[in-house]
């Protein structure tokens, strides 16, 4: 696939330059999406595809653990989904979003935020992700039909910088998982409405 992309830009006269690694990259995160997108078309229901988002993620990236976050109503943040390493991160764990952490500030700003260090940083959360020795985090807003329904975060545990193009990365996963959240999120509520026009009928 990386030959075939770079004798279509050789054809192009050469005007774009994309190295090999670039183009690794964007095979990897085009083939990540496809399989999501798979879950989906099979009515895989919304727990399952937020699993496989989650892990999808952490695996383009090389995160030791991801996290799909979705914003309730009541100022909370529920963990919708989580991969990880060996970290405890479970899935239907709530928090608040106080301090400075990446929820808080994407839900915010609904722009993609990033976090070097949480050593300083304070609010129940932050004590939670030093407990289980995560170091550094980046996290892009999902936006499903105008709305900021959660965010995605990927976590490391290295002292090292984040490699450079991670929250560009981030985000352009990010967007194109929304749709696959709404897609999976709308047929969960068309199959639920059914069922109770189903049962209505029968009582």
């Amino acid at each position: 696939e990386i030959g075939a992309l770079e004798r279509a830009f050789n054809v192009m006269g050469g005007s774009l330059e994309v190295s090999r690694e670039d183009l690794r990259l964007v095979i990897e995160e085009q083939a990540a999406l496809r399989r999501v997108a798979t879950l989906v078309a099979k009515g895989v229901s919304p727990a399952g595809v937020f699993a496989a988002v989650a892990e999808e993620l952490g695996r383009l990236l090389g995160a030791p653990s991801t996290r799909l976050l979705r914003y309730e109503a009541d100022g909370t943040g529920a963990v919708a989904a989580a991969w990880s390493d060996g970290m405890e991160i479970l899935a239907g764990t709530r928090s608040s979003l106080e301090g400075d952490t990446i929820a808080a500030t994407v839900l915010r700003t609904g722009r993609v935020a990033r976090m070097d260090s949480f050593e300083s940083a304070p609010g129940s959360l932050a004590a939670e992700i030093r407990r289980l020795g995560i170091r550094s985090a980046v996290g892009a807003p999902i936006v499903v039909e105008d709305r900021l329904w959660g965010v995605m975060i990927a976590d490391w545990t290295q002292p090292e910088p984040l490699p450079d193009g991670t929250e560009a990365r981030l985000v352009e996963f990010t967007e194109l998982v929304a749709t696959a959240v709404a897609n999976a999120e709308s047929r969960a509520e068309l199959t639920a409405s059914r069922a109770r026009v189903v049962a209505a009928a029968d009582e």
